[in-house]
């Protein structure tokens, strides 16, 4: 690591996870630390760059569920979690990164590390980015699945080509959920997929309110499988295509102009 940063091996990547229950129960609980580790292996690779073990836990409190019910869902506070990355980037930046890349496919890590960019370029001057990379064009081009089903249809095609026969295709295909608004709220008020815990009133979605996941998204049984665009062929497909953008991002921050101002851990007790 040494002689690769003496060498202006100066960026670095940080693959951060969740571990949480899914809408759909045959969704595994660790994919989205699976699929974070796995686009960052392949974008390192093509960028040249070094990478972080991928941490499994994250910001997923809305799914935890109900006492007792046994969902698997590890959850951290925002402080913690904060904390925690806060402590790595600097820990990474003291050993000479100039540039530190936070990868993840679970969008709430992505609000509960915001807080710290601005604080952390204050005290180190060091560039440092979330990199939020499911979502894009080119995946919704490649999946081709209608918007109510798009989410699962990732998560899925993802699950098959990173966990082949240790993922339930089958049953997952019998499984479903439904986003809905929560019925507490009124009808006045409606929730697509993909949008977190923001709601849409009046057709904008500029609302957001603390929500436990299991009063937007209803359980489904199909009876049998549905139809569905997903593949373990278009999962390696999305993965491609997802490391080739996170690889020509990060092509274009080892060309950003970064002179780290502070490498201290003294606060270390």
């Amino acid at each position: 690591m040494r002689e690769h940063v003496a060498a202006g091996g100066t960026t670095i990547l940080v693959p951060l996870g969740s571990c949480e229950r899914h809408g759909n129960p045959f969704t595994p609980l660790g994919l989205d630390s699976i699929v974070a580790l796995a686009l960052v292996e392949r974008a390192a690779e093509r960028s040249g760059v070094l990478h972080t073990p991928a941490f499994p836990f994250g910001y997923a409190p809305h799914h935890v569920g109900r006492a007792g019910e046994g969902n698997g869902t590890v959850t951290l506070r925002s402080s913690t979690y904060r904390d925690l990355v806060s402590d790595v980037v600097e820990s990474l930046v003291f050993q000479g990164f100039d540039r530190v890349v936070l990868v993840t496919s679970h969008s709430f890590n992505v609000a509960a590390v915001e807080p710290v960019l601005i604080p952390l370029r204050r005290r180190t001057a060091a560039f440092v980015a979330v990199y939020g990379g499911r979502e894009s064009d080119r995946v919704t081009e490649i999946l081709d699945s209608p918007a109510d089903r798009l989410a699962s249809d990732v998560e899925a095609s993802l699950a098959l080509a990173l966990l082949g026969g240790r993922f339930d295709a089958d049953d997952y295909l019998t499984r479903g959920y439904e986003i809905h608004a929560p019925e507490w709220l009124g009808p006045s008020f409606t929730k697509r997929p993909g949008t977190g815990l923001s709601i849409a009133f009046r057709g904008s979605e500029n609302i957001t309110v603390g929500l436990e996941d299991y009063e937007f998204a209803r359980p489904v049984s199909h009876g049998g499988p549905v139809a569905s665009t997903a593949s373990a062929a278009k999962g390696s497909e999305l993965l491609d295509a997802m490391a080739d953008d996170l690889a020509a991002f990060v092509e274009e921050v080892k060309a950003v102009e970064v002179e780290v101002a502070e490498r201290s851990l003294d606060w270390r007790d």
